[in-house]
């Protein structure tokens, strides 16, 4: 089962660990940040799976994000970069 778990891991998420910096310093990593409670942050992200007012899915490759919350928008979607702004009331890994 370890074994199944450690191919899952990405190059990137692999020479992270190896080389003890954090995984959001490296390139192609998916990283989220929750900016108090109103804003989040993603980078590296593989695309939008469902969207609405209280509800959004984003793929991160090896996970799904859950937002929840109420007047959830999508302000900014760049390449690779992605900004939702509305009230957050839970983060789920799934």
């Amino acid at each position: 089962m370890a074994e199944r778990e450690a191919r899952k891991q990405s190059v990137g998420e692999r020479a992270a660990r190896l080389l003890a910096v954090p995984a959001d310093g490296v390139a192609g990593v998916p990283r989220a940040e929750l900016i108090g409670d109103n804003e989040i942050f993603l980078e590296h992200y593989r695309g939008i799976l469902a969207y609405g007012k209280e509800e959004i899915h984003v793929d991160g490759g090896g996970w799904v994000l859950r937002i929840l919350g109420r007047n959830l928008e999508i302000k900014a979607m760049r390449a690779g970069e992605l900004r939702i702004f509305g009230v957050v009331t839970s983060l789920t890994l799934v």
